[in-house]
């Protein structure tokens, strides 16, 4: 049995050396080569994109007292640990940490099918936890197939994959992530730094991520031009060539269309439209009445991943700027991945 204590001293020392390595404290070869190798394998990952999802995994996931505050509030099993397969998504950098570090702090085994679009950085974080605490070397598999003779599993992809992951793996328990989007509600008041801010929630990764924000809701007459000049530091998406030509094929289409948009050069604002997220595309719906929205991210609550807005009344909404640096306790899809873990264990203990 690895005791807690050790797994939350464990998780802090890699927050601590990937916090070291990115303020130019400390080298780290292994995480170095891990940029690289992602980068030239991945089209889409940058070396800015990749060190700020490592930046944003060492502050918000990997603080000693977050993670013992997040354990306190579960009731751990004392039994043989799981097997929970884990099924990595690859859209942006390390999109799948959250899950395994569920799976370590709950005392359960991680058996990880890492993306072949993000496999290096989540090995390289591994490799160190295992050469400094070999303890968790048993507690820590990877496996190039799909995940076998495994007690749960944890998977995140499409809606077509889901429904495959379902099937495939439904004689045990399962938590199976599908497609998700991310959107905003404005109400004209915003403040030119909040919507800076939004940019980030917008253009961050790309927008590739599902809390990336592709939908945005707006009052009647809404001011475009204060937007615009607001989120204009985000240009510096076009200097990424697959973003340029996708913005140019968004434009185009749009045109060829006859569709009701706006652009400011680097972005598409596709008005009275609201669907899942096209690069270099964001949908708009125009509202009268505020009441209105608040039921529509009700009925669709279960499309929704994240919501930022400052309008009052809209449940669980995230600050701007915020969406791409969730907290330990922001569970995808908002189911609890540590209760999952814990209830399976309890139903394995009592067979």
């Amino acid at each position: 049995m690895i005791e807690k204590e050790y797994i939350t001293e464990t998780l802090s020392y890699l927050g601590e050396t990937i916090t070291d390595f990115l303020d130019g404290k400390k080298s780290s070869p292994a995480i170095e080569r891990a940029i690289v190798r992602s980068c030239a394998e991945n089209y889409w990952f940058t070396e800015q994109n990749v060190k700020e999802a490592l930046a944003a995994v060492a502050d918000k996931m990997l603080d000693g007292k977050k993670l013992n505050d997040l354990i306190s509030h579960y009731s751990f099993n004392r039994c043989d640990p799981l097997r929970a397969g884990l099924i990595m998504a690859g859209n942006i950098p390390l999109v799948g940490f959250h899950d395994f570090l569920c799976v370590l702090l709950s005392g359960n085994i991680a058996v990880i099918k890492s993306s072949s679009k993000d496999r290096y950085l989540i090995k390289a974080l591994c490799g160190i936890l295992s050469d400094k605490f070999p303890l968790l070397t048993e507690r820590i598999l990877f496996t190039d197939a799909k995940p076998q003779n495994i007690d749960a599993v944890i998977a995140a992809g499409s809606n077509n994959s889901a429904r495959y992951f379902r099937m495939e793996y439904r004689d045990i328990p399962q938590l199976i992530r599908k497609n998700r989007y991310s959107l905003a509600v404005l109400d004209g008041n915003e403040t030119p730094s909040e919507l800076e801010a939004l940019g980030h929630d917008m253009f961050d990764y790309f927008g590739l991520g599902c809390r990336n924000v592709s939908n945005i809701f707006v009052p009647q007459n809404y001011e475009w031009n204060l937007f615009f000049e607001a989120i204009k530091k985000h240009s510096y998406v076009l200097n990424h060539q697959g973003y340029s030509d996708c913005f140019r094929y968004r434009k185009a289409i749009a045109e060829l269309a006859g569709e009701n948009y706006l652009t400011n050069g680097f972005v598409i604002i596709r008005k009275d439209s609201l669907a899942f997220s096209a690069i270099a595309a964001i949908n708009c719906a125009e509202y009268e009445d505020i009441e209105r929205v608040k039921d529509f991210l009700s009925e669709q609550k279960d499309s929704i991943q994240c919501v930022v807005s400052k309008v009052g009344g809209i449940e669980n909404a995230i600050p701007f700027g915020y969406t791409q640096q969730p907290e330990l306790t922001d569970y995808a899809d908002g189911i609890d991945t540590m209760e999952f873990l814990v209830s399976v264990s309890a139903r394995k203990r009592n067979l």
